[in-house]
């Protein structure tokens, strides 16, 4: 509980290193790239083309509903995109950053957040590409969507959570930071990103839903395109509230 209640006043106090810091990430990201930031723009949309012209045009997915593919596909990669960034890169955050964490008294559990918001910008990047394809396909931003907030709140929570346990363990056992892809891998495919929850029988819909990453996602779409409220779902809430918690508190520990 006190890693909770010390961690906003954390973020406030160290706020313009970890922009600082967030902003160096970005930049060295590009460094000797001709298209420099614009890549930033470049890599999500080619994502959204290729998923959408595999599995819209190639395989003919369609989702159930009224809502085309291309729509409920990027309502859920949004977030994904977000979590797989931020543990990708934050992972390495303590052993990239000997010269910090050794010589000088830095506060080490910043890292996680430096990557999240190095992540930020891909991510509001492709909530105004996502804008953009639900006023060209006739839908328009409702109050809804201002409820993508608190799913991006319990996202932090857990992101932040996972990334500072990896990183703790990944001092010592340096596989777990090349196994994470595999992982990352295998769990978004694990995750109703691409494919629609209604495919799924009752019982697989129950173990899909013991995967942390399926309440977000799906937060994402019944805020930008189902229009539900998440307090209508209370124990998958409270159960993935338990998870992201537990989750917060072991890697603040670690």
């Amino acid at each position: 509980m006190r890693a909770l209640l010390i961690f906003p006043g954390h973020l406030w106090r160290y706020r313009a290193m970890i922009w600082a810091m967030a902003v160096r990430e970005v930049q060295s990201r590009y460094i000797g790239t001709l298209a420099g930031f614009l890549w930033n723009f470049i890599q999500p949309v080619a994502m959204i083309v290729i998923y959408w012209f595999v599995f819209s045009v190639g395989l003919k997915v369609r989702p159930m509903g009224l809502f085309p593919f291309v729509l409920v596909f990027v309502a859920g990669l949004i977030p994904w995109t977000l979590f797989n960034e931020t543990l990708s890169a934050g992972v390495g955050a303590v052993v990239g950053n000997p010269h910090l964490i050794k010589k000088v008294v830095f506060p080490a559990e910043t890292l996680a957040i430096v990557h999240l918001v190095a992540a930020m910008v891909t991510h509001v990047i492709m909530l105004a590409i996502f804008g953009v394809l639900l006023l060209a396909h006739g839908f328009p931003l409702t109050i809804h969507c201002l409820q993508f907030f608190y799913y991006f709140a319990a996202l932090t929570v857990f992101a932040v959570g996972l990334t500072w346990m990896l990183s703790a363990l990944n001092v010592f056992y340096r596989d777990i930071g090349q196994a994470l892809t595999v992982v990352l891998n295998l769990w978004f495919w694990l995750t109703p990103v691409v494919w629609p929850v209604g495919m799924l029988t009752e019982h697989q819909h129950w173990i899909a839903k013991l995967n942390p990453m399926y309440y977000i996602v799906e937060g994402y779409k019944m805020s930008f395109l189902y229009e539900n409220w998440f307090w209508q779902k209370p124990p998958l809430t409270l159960y993935y509230w338990l998870v992201a918690s537990s989750t917060f508190f072991v890697g603040s520990w670690l």
